[in-house]
């Protein structure tokens, strides 16, 4: 499985079509067809059923498409995350908060901190408490 499969799955998922899918995608629908047929066989699960009218997500594909947006999501903040932190050197102090973590201390305190060590920057990382960003936590 890789990022090209899983943005072709939701593609066709929003369209509810092969052919929607790759006007979207600038692919022939053809080539959309094939990567969905190969995806469905590589992960041994039938993620549409298809119609004369169109296609639907089965119970596996809808339980799967959330997950994919999940992991697409989850990608791309990887990849913004590593190129930050490529751009960081060691002065950068990261602090996790979130809504059930208020940050208003951490203001309060910023800018006392700033007057003494002006060198030292301070990054806010926001995350939402939940389930599925466990792991990131």
């Amino acid at each position: 499985m890789n990022t090209v499969q899983l943005e072709t799955f939701i593609r066709v998922a929003e369209a509810g079509s092969f052919n929607k899918a790759a006007e979207q995608l600038y692919i022939t629908p053809p080539a959309v067809t094939k990567q969905i047929n190969l995806f469905e066989g590589e992960l041994g699960i039938q993620l549409f059923v298809r119609t004369h009218r169109g296609m639907m997500l089965t119970e596996a594909g809808k339980s799967f498409y959330r997950d994919a947006q999940y992991i697409l999501q989850y990608c791309s903040d990887s990849i913004e995350r590593a190129k930050k932190a490529m751009q960081d050197n060691g002065n950068v102090i990261r602090i996790g908060t979130s809504p059930m973590t208020p940050a208003q201390p951490l203001v309060y305190s910023w800018s006392k901190l700033q007057e003494k060590c002006p060198e030292i920057k301070f990054r806010l990382v926001p995350f939402v408490n939940a389930i599925e960003n466990a792991r990131e936590i």
